[in-house]
């Protein structure tokens, strides 16, 4: 038994003194608690375990509370952002924006989806999928029932692609002799006065002739708008059933009939609906629950091969099951507790088992050292009290510095981030628990099953104590004996890395040189986040999506500029001012802008020239609202008009004004090439627009979080590395080690952003949480050495601790442990 690690002090007020009796006083009053809850536990341990169970029962009970958050941007995007505060608006004026679905059509190698035969395929999937239904919730839903209209009884919204030079009709298409000469002589904007250009709806691949007239393309698609009345759905979050189901039965069906569209048309379909990737994110998560479960059993394994010894008797291998089932119950006590007062799941939330797993089966391992250290005692009672007032200060400076680093990412911006620290600090306080209470009374039943010569796993079945030993070489026997990982960590390496100069400078360089690289790696670091990394290898989704990737992806990305503070008869010139500012912009799509009022104008100009004030280039304020109110009825307005009723919103009292409007445009695909573009393309288009005006994107909800991500990585750690600083220099009473640990955090951490580049790993609200997860175990195994290295009171010939005797001694001690629970 080594005596504790804090020397007697007398006198004296300097600040180490008085550093020493703080930490001499925690330590002992440390001592003195596990002490006491020990020795009431080995009392009644069946007491005990029943009480674990029952309590762990009644917290588990908050299933019945359960409530799950599956929206990316309310996980991964600051709720108070601007981007968030933009949608707000939006929403309370437009509504959610219509749900997007993609028929991509693409040809086999060298066909042109440009032919009449292959326009006449792309009809066919057209007509195909406008005769899709099935039953939601009893009733038939049909795409008439699920399209986007621009008002309440009005039609659907015409779906878009190159089969609108033909009104997506088969006849007319069946009556083009040329149908390509179409394409190249008809000006698109007369076919779709607004909206994306024609580029949008081919493949990137498209070839062009000297005169820039449309040759060919491999890929094409067809953009259709269904409705988005978003409603509470169980396990699924917010959305619009019909339309989701809608969108997954045309996903499915379409890649049913690939092989026999490749076969009669040279040519096959892949559809790309919202609702088909957010279900597979959930199956995604399913499969990760099943991974994990597996991870479990492999945990509960090693923990109990760790545990085991040679001989049966000695052998306490079921405390590896043991400490598993304790973490367990600290998982769903955790997770009950959260769904009682309102915390919701979220699946970054899944992971906690894993923390839990690391700390828990690391405490579990510390308990079982100080057990065998405390060899000498004869009655198990004794013993088990003894064990667990030496384990008792290391496993909770442990568990309290894990608290403190997961309770200062607690007040992250990111809400899966934030979440998830509830969550874990919920998580390890049951942990530390159940390990203190749960898993000793087990310990202990297991030491009186040892001490009347019973077998580990069998424990009726009595062994030979002749048998039941384990034998050194020297034919003395000790249940104690260490492990072949205690030798490899414990002696070996020790002599290895501490026996000579050699060894120390080796060492010091190998763990510069990956600071180094860290550092370096530090400076190449990216921001990205990609839902698709959520979409498990081998989904059928994936096809579609290698589809969009290949002919469609980077070229564009839909966005509006809204309007809202401004009086349109008087400030018309408002919003050309807006459009030229637009319209310069490096971040936006030539020729990409589409404006109801520029429209409005020229329809005044060319059909009510009385009303248009030549001198001023504009409508004549009186009139401005009389005007827009016939323009905006689809039953007298020209075609670009009723594509504008989306784009203006009148007053709600009845009276002729507008409460808002927007421009779409398109973003150039760059932006979407990593988070430092993103961010570029955000700040510049408000920047430019901050008037009266502003820009807003559905992405921009998670090119948000891309600002704060460094800020937020900074400060976590920051304010985890103080508070662990403070809390492991008061317990171990020592400013230098205090720093050392903080250093060895501040390492980790480096390391492991600074090797994210060089595996192909993205800085975003995932990759986040990972490193604060780094932080709180990190925590654990740095203090467990520092705590060790402070008990050695070998000596060397002068009378003082030698360093190297000290940090062989902390490998020693504690570093199988440490190695156990990090494995």
């Amino acid at each position: 038994m080594e005596k504790s690690p804090h020397k007697e002090t007398e006198g004296g007020g300097g600040c180490k003194d008085r550093l020493e009796r703080l930490s001499a006083a925690v330590h002992t009053g440390t001592e003195k608690l596990f002490e006491k809850v020990s020795t009431v536990v080995v009392n009644h341990p069946g007491v005990t375990i029943a009480i674990c169970v029952v309590f762990a029962a009644a917290m588990a009970q908050g299933i019945w509370f359960y409530d799950e958050e599956v929206s990316s941007d309310k996980l991964f995007t600051p709720q108070d952002s601007q981007a968030f505060n933009d949608e707000t608006w939006v929403i309370d004026r437009f509504g959610n924006d219509a749900r997007t679905v993609f028929l991509q059509t693409l040809g086999t190698e060298g066909t042109n989806m440009l032919t009449k035969a292959s326009l006449l395929y792309m009809q066919e999937m057209h007509e195909w999928f406008l005769s899709q239904s099935l039953i939601v919730d009893g009733e038939d839903v049909t795409y008439n029932v699920v399209c986007s209209r621009y008002s309440e009884g009005d039609g659907c919204k015409a779906p878009v692609s190159v089969l609108s030079f033909w009104q997506h009709n088969r006849t007319l298409l069946e009556a083009d002799a040329d149908p390509l000469a179409t394409v190249n002589s008809v000006n698109w904007r007369d076919i779709e006065p607004s909206g994306p250009p024609l580029s949008y709806y081919i493949g990137s691949d498209a070839v062009y002739s000297g005169a820039a007239l449309l040759v060919s393309t491999r890929a094409t698609r067809i953009i259709y708008d269904l409705k988005n009345e978003k409603e509470e759905i169980s396990g699924v979050g917010e959305d619009d059933p019909q339309s989701r189901y809608f969108e997954i039965l045309v996903a499915e069906k379409s890649a049913d009939r690939r092989s026999a569209d490749r076969q009669a048309h040279s040519a096959e379909t892949y559809i790309l609906t919202e609702g088909e990737e957010a279900e597979a994110g959930i199956e995604a998560g399913q499969d990760d629950i099943a991974s994990l479960f597996i991870g479990y059993f492999l945990m509960l394994f090693y923990a109990s091969f760790v545990l085991s010894r040679g001989r049966v008797k000695y052998s306490h291998s079921i405390l590896g099951l043991v400490s598993v089932v304790s973490i367990g119950l600290s998982t769903f006590s955790a997770y009950g507790l959260c769904w009682y007062i309102g915390i919701k799941f979220n699946t970054v939330v899944q992971v906690l088992v894993l923390v839990l797993l690391g700390v828990g089966i690391d405490d579990t391992f510390v308990i079982m050292d100080s057990w065998w250290d405390c060899s000498e005692i004869p009655t198990m009672k004794e013993r088990m009290i003894a064990a667990m007032k030496h384990a008792g200060p290391a496993i909770t400076i442990t568990s309290v510095t894990d608290l403190i680093a997961f309770l200062a990412g607690s007040g992250t911006a990111f809400p899966a981030l934030r979440d998830f620290c509830y969550y874990a600090t919920i998580g390890i306080t049951f942990d530390f628990v159940f390990q203190c209470t749960f898993v000793v009374a087990i310990a202990y039943f297991d030491s009186v099953r040892q001490e009347s010569s019973r077998s580990d796993c069998l424990c009726c079945v009595p062994v030979d104590d002749e048998t039941g030993v384990c034998v050194k070489k020297d034919g003395s026997w000790t249940e104690g004996e260490k492990g072949i990982q205690n030798r490899i960590v414990g002696t070996h390496m020790p002599r290895l890395v501490l026996g000579t100069l050699v060894g120390k400078v080796v060492v010091i360089l190998i763990s510069c040189l990956l600071f180094g690289l860290g550092i370096y790696g530090c400076t190449k670091v990216k921001m990205n986040f990609n839902q698709e990394w959520f979409i498990p290898d081998g989904d059928a989704i994936e096809d579609a999506m290698d589809v969009r990737d290949t002919y469609f992806n980077g070229q564009s990305l839909p966005a509006n500029v809204y309007f809202s503070d401004i009086n349109y008869p008087q400030e018309q010139d408002t919003m050309f001012d807006s459009l030229s500012v637009l319209r310069r912009n490096r971040w936006v799509v030539a020729n990409s802008t589409s404006s109801w009022m520029e429209d409005f104008q020229q329809w005044v100009k060319k059909e009510h020239v009385a009303d248009w004030d030549q001198s001023a280039g504009r409508i004549v304020p009186s009139q401005f609202y009389r005007l827009l109110r016939v323009f905006a009825s689809t039953a007298t307005g020209p075609r670009s008009a009723w594509q504008h009723i989306d784009n203006i919103r009148w007053s709600s009292n009845g009276s002729d004004s507008l409460v808002a409007s927007r421009v779409g445009f398109l973003i150039v695909g760059d932006a979407l090439a990593n988070g430092e573009n993103a961010v570029d393309c955000m700040d510049n288009l408000r920047a430019e627009l901050s008037g009266s005006e502003f820009p807003w994107a559905f992405m921009f909800l998670f090119w948000e979080s891309y600002k704060l991500m460094v800020p937020e990585i900074t400060q976590n750690v920051a304010i985890a590395g103080s508070c662990v600083f403070v809390l492991v220099t008061i317990m171990i009473a020592n400013v230098q080690l205090g720093l050392l640990v903080t250093l060895a955090i501040g390492c980790v951490d480096v390391c492991m952003l600074g090797f994210m580049p060089f595996i192909g790993v993205e800085l975003n609200g995932v990759s986040v949480i990972c490193i604060v997860l780094a932080v709180g175990l990190s925590v654990d195994y740095s203090v467990h050495i520092a705590g060790a290295f402070l008990q050695m009171k070998c000596e060397d010939g002068e009378g003082h601790s030698s360093r190297s005797q000290r940090a062989a001694y902390a490998l020693w001690k504690m570093g199988p442990a440490v190695v156990n629970g990090g494995t």
